[in-house]
């Protein structure tokens, strides 16, 4: 029929009135109006490159879709942190238990418990340390959503919360004090197994690959200056005291547990959250801290099941470690 109407009149226009069709390109049925209202994965036009600190890594791994076996394994991995909730969840809640009992025996002044002075002493080290690189570095930058940032905050919280439960139990808030114990106690395998892997993964992986990958050969100046902040004093305290700080009453101390599949849950829902974080806010700003969880390569599949594997795997040597000091 077309061939007809063609023939009959080639100058023709055949704008079809029904609408755009599937065979219309897609401009064609995107109105003009509205164009410019499409979702646009990249937050800035940076490239994929926020404030061009990555511009070392290829374009490839800054932009473009995920790779499927990546989309596939986030949503198993999230699906089974739902199905898979120990029910119910258990957490003991150690320091109000050690206080009511009155085991505590060793103090301070005769004033606090060692164990709670420790606690405090950390809590207020880890304010002063980010207060300090507030002061003098003038901006701590994405500090506070970088998995260092959080590995630093949940190991300050763990300890200021625990505290606070001692000083509530003790002032008879006793209600309040194994509320505050419980919390402190679900936090414990989670701050101590970040502190671990943030440590031994920035010292002998990340560290290594900036330094010969990110700054070359011939910038001596700047590889000796990248040397010099990682040895600062912010960078020494949440790279590298982090991890004797978190093992203090979690598992070295005279109220140390051993943890349950309730405490790998939580450390499991923790990775959860920051992977969300890291893949669907970094990402579209820009920020890539961690190549080798690249969503855009397969090799992710692989390093997300190693992480996963690394934690249970801690979660077991813990507990041996535990085992032998009660």
């Amino acid at each position: 029929m077309f061939d007809r109407l063609s023939s009959q009149n080639p100058k023709a226009s055949f704008a079809s009135r029904a609408g755009a069709t599937p065979y219309h390109r897609r401009e064609s049925f995107i109105p003009e109006a509205k164009r410019w209202k499409q979702f646009k994965w990249l937050i800035y036009d940076n490239n994929g490159s926020y404030n061009g600190w990555f511009d070392w890594l290829p374009v490839w791994m800054r932009i473009g879709y995920f790779h499927p076996f990546v989309i596939v394994s986030l949503m198993f991995f999230y699906s089974a942190i739902y199905w898979y909730r120990p029910q119910p969840l258990h957490f003991d809640a150690t320091v109000y238990d050690e206080t009511i009992s009155g085991n505590e025996v060793d103090s301070c002044w005769g004033i606090i418990p060692k164990t709670a002075a420790a606690d405090l002493t950390i809590f207020l080290w880890g304010i002063i340390v980010v207060a300090h690189a507030k002061l003098t570095l003038g901006s701590i930058g994405a500090f506070p959503i970088s998995f260092t940032g959080w590995s630093w905050l949940l190991l300050s919280l763990r300890a200021g919360i625990e505290f606070a439960a001692w000083a509530a139990t003790t002032h008879k808030f006793l209600a309040l004090g194994k509320f505050l114990a419980t919390i402190g106690s679900s936090i414990r395998l989670v701050a101590v197994t970040n502190a671990c892997v943030v440590c031994t993964v920035w010292n002998f992986i990340l560290l290594p690959i900036i330094y010969f990958f990110s700054i070359p050969a011939s910038q001596r100046e700047k590889r000796r200056s990248f040397i010099k902040f990682n040895f600062s004093f912010f960078m020494t305290n949440i790279h590298i005291l982090n991890f004797p700080m978190a093992i203090i009453n979690t598992v070295y101390g005279s109220q140390i547990r051993l943890f349950t599949l309730s405490d790998l849950w939580v450390a499991y829902l923790v990775i959860m959250l920051y992977s969300i974080v890291y893949y669907f806010i970094m990402d579209r700003l820009g920020m890539h801290f961690y190549p080798i969880f690249c969503p855009r390569s397969a090799f992710c599949v692989g390093s997300i099941i190693a992480v996963l594997g690394l934690y249970y795997y801690l979660f077991l040597k813990w507990n041996e470690l535990i085992l032998s000091r009660i």
